[in-house]
């Protein structure tokens, strides 16, 4: 390397420090300020002052997701009024509801209607006879559920399995069964049965409660001529 080359390079490095020197001075300077819109403005020395927005808010919207919610709230309306839905998730904190089965391929066991997982998801069968539920539901329950109240009821059960309905039993046997690996004596199964029999009134219960609600509410709106 000759010395030109050395005084080029040299030169380089200068310039490049001291651009970094005159950065840092000029940002140590700088003004940050947050306007009334809830935009930003930072002034810097002799640049001027840049106004921004740091979370940019989007005004409209992506068609392809449009369309596949649009999609799933047609499946859904089949079995739940959407805005019965929204009323007691914004209540009850439910973050998805969705007719995907308990199994590990997405398939329902046998016999199951519904189930709560997380304590915020709930998972509704689709493929229900619901006159045949509707009575099987009447008798346990001692009271008439219509087929057209299946679906409702289903889903405020479920709701009254969290702890936001005020079901703090639910998450003690989901501990006490984690805790144990799955595997009791007879007396600790007789004990989580107790328990898991305590969860299922309560959530019975709560959806009984609810489903009177949800039905005077109806009897209003829409009264017989």
């Amino acid at each position: 390397m000759n010395r030109e080359h050395i005084l080029t390079l040299f030169l380089i490095i200068v310039s490049l420090a001291a651009g970094a020197i005159a950065v840092r001075l000029l940002l140590r300077k700088a003004a940050l300020a947050k306007n009334a819109d809830n935009t930003y403005s930072l002034r810097i020395p002799f640049l001027g002052t840049l106004s921004f927005d740091p979370f940019p808010r989007c005004k409209g919207i992506v068609i392809d997701e449009l369309l596949e919610l649009t999609k799933n709230l047609d499946y859904l309306k089949q079995f739940l009024d959407i805005h019965f839905v929204l009323r007691y998730a914004r209540e009850f904190k439910i973050t998805y509801v969705g007719t995907e089965g308990d199994r590990e391929d997405g398939s329902w066991s046998p016999g199951r209607l519904a189930y709560c997982e997380g304590g915020c998801n709930i998972y509704l069968n689709p493929h229900l006879d619901i006159h045949k539920v509707s009575l099987s539901l009447s008798w346990e329950l001692k009271t008439i559920i219509a087929p057209s109240e299946v679906y409702p009821f289903l889903f405020l059960h479920e709701v009254g399995h969290t702890a936001h309905a005020g079901n703090q039993n639910f998450y003690t046997a989901v501990v006490n069964h984690a805790l144990s690996g799955g595997r009791h004596s007879a007396k600790r199964r007789k004990e989580l049965s107790k328990l898991k029999n305590t969860i299922e009134r309560f959530a019975d219960a709560f959806a009984l409660k609810e489903l009177e609600r949800w039905r005077e509410e109806r009897a209003k709106n829409d009264p017989i001529p």
